[in-house]
């Protein structure tokens, strides 16, 4: 799907929604004035939103709230739950080794005491988690994005190397 079609569908689940929002505004006999009082929105904003134009999701929730549509019948839309692109393939083998890596490492108690990139590997090749195809360097990898998660921190370092530890 290109860019632009893909943020026609977009405009076009705004708009979808903007017109139920409106209905609802309708259906209880609130004014735009009404709506713009209960959620302090901007009278520009509730057009915008009414029309589909406003691009602010918080709006719309807000919005929502006033009117009391419940954003749960979003599946109304029949939104397809697809990514403007699929991963590749080493995308998503690394995914299922960050999966793995979580279930028996993170999820565990086995960064109570730090450790390295080296223990990590060590320990899941032991639990037969990882063949040994799989390298430091993808298990790095996976570690330094669980930290940016926050699911793991690091401690001091041996030497070069970072230590990951339970946050």
């Amino acid at each position: 799907m290109s860019n632009k079609s893909n943020t026609n569908s977009i405009s076009f689940y705004r708009e979808k929604l903007g017109f139920k929002l409106k209905s609802y505004r309708l259906g209880k006999y609130l004014s735009i004035e009404d709506v713009i009082y209960m959620t302090e929105i901007s009278k520009s904003s509730i057009i915008k939103i009414e029309k589909g134009e406003a691009k602010n999701i918080d709006l719309y929730v807000e919005y929502a709230k006033a009117v009391q549509y419940p954003l749960e019948t979003l599946i109304d839309f029949k939104i397809p739950l697809k990514p403007k692109k699929e991963l590749p393939k080493d995308r998503k083998e690394a995914t299922k080794l960050t999966a793995k890596i979580r279930e028996h490492i993170v999820n565990s108690n086995f960064l109570e005491v730090g450790k390295t990139v080296a223990n990590i590997k060590t320990e899941l090749l032991r639990i037969n988690v990882i063949d040994q195809f799989v390298t430091s360097t993808a298990i790095a990898g996976v570690m330094r994005n669980l930290k940016q998660d926050e699911l793991v921190k690091t401690g001091e370092k041996v030497g070069r190397k970072e230590v990951y530890l339970k946050p």
